[in-house]
């Protein structure tokens, strides 16, 4: 999580004349240890956020030219007289990474995954300075701040991008949302925190497939395993083309996966997909229930399809 002491020391940086700032001069503007200071110093610099070099006994701190640091700075600039390092520290970002759109308090206390009592403080703090406004229970971001959701999104990106390089070669984002992402890479990952996902999986679910694609893995904290229906989201985010299609149709036929944890599912991963995904999920359930009367574009025919069953010992 990125707490006001972060926040506190990229604003010190971004008003400091030179491009780099030795970490004592940071102490004395902070009034901080040089101990506390050098270790917010390395938060910020595993995440991605400034870079360091050595220069004789100094230890030099920049900020990263990415592009969310470069809206901070900004930010910073503009409005000085405002605290925004509180505003944007902990659960702040969270909120601010939802409100790319307008949501209802309780849709951010559900996708943030904090307290409602929480996020209704938050919201508060930021409606008391001009930050956010509110329409029929709808909370947005007031010009001309809808550039905060960009950094949050930005800043937790790139704290994500950072975190799989050092596991991870040849990255491909597919997913992500504040604490979560799914991705595609060239490379096993052995790391807990990683679950492995996408096609090379199914072989665990009794359903082999041939297929060369790269490993996919879902970075979470929330699961302990991979089930049948995260799986089938997972494969059609990764791709919902026709073949994916066919292997999600043969997942749920071999499983027999419920309609309610499908759509369930489906509902979680959508607000941060790139396709519909809940219609689609809803499309693949009726195509089965129905025979294949009821098909989308992308879907076998109903004989081509048991035939494809018939391979895999799946009876349909």
């Amino acid at each position: 999580m990125i707490e006001k002491s972060h926040f506190l020391l990229l604003s010190a940086l971004i008003e400091e004349p030179r491009s780099e700032v030795d970490v004592g001069t940071l102490a004395n503007k902070l009034e901080w240890s040089s101990g506390y200071t050098s270790r917010i110093v390395a938060d910020l610099e595993k995440d991605g956020y400034v870079q360091t070099k050595k220069s004789g006994r100094q230890k030099l701190v920049s900020l990263v030219d990415i592009e969310p640091i470069n809206q901070l700075e900004g930010l910073f600039s503009e409005y000085s007289h405002m605290d925004l390092p509180a505003l944007l520290a902990g659960s702040g970002l969270q909120v601010l990474y939802y409100l790319n759109e307008k949501r209802t308090a309780t849709e951010l206390a559900e996708m943030t995954e904090i307290s409602r009592t929480t996020v209704y403080r938050r919201l508060n703090e930021l409606q008391r300075v001009g930050v956010v406004g509110k329409s029929r229970s709808r909370y947005s971001l007031n010009d001309p701040f809808p550039v905060l959701a960009s950094i949050a999104r930005g800043l937790l990106h790139q704290k994500h991008r950072r975190e799989a390089r050092r596991n991870a070669s040849g990255l491909n984002f597919i997913w992500e949302r504040h604490n979560e992402y799914l991705f595609a890479c060239d490379n096993e990952i052995s790391a807990d925190e990683f679950l492995l996902t996408g096609p090379v999986r199914f072989a665990d679910f009794e359903v082999p497939l041939l297929t060369r694609d790269r490993r996919h893995y879902f970075r979470t904290d929330r699961l302990e395993e991979i089930t049948p229906a995260e799986l089938l989201c997972h494969m059609l985010l990764i791709d919902d083309g026709s073949r994916y299609r066919t292997y999600c149709l043969l997942l749920i036929a071999k499983h027999d996966i419920e309609r309610k944890a499908l759509k369930e599912r489906a509902e979680y991963y959508a607000p941060e997909a790139s396709i519909d995904l809940c219609t689609l999920v809803d499309a693949l359930i009726e195509y089965l229930q129905t025979s294949g009367k009821r098909k989308i574009e992308q879907l076998p025919q109903w004989e081509e399809f048991k035939q494809t069953a018939s391979e895999y010992e799946i009876n349909v």
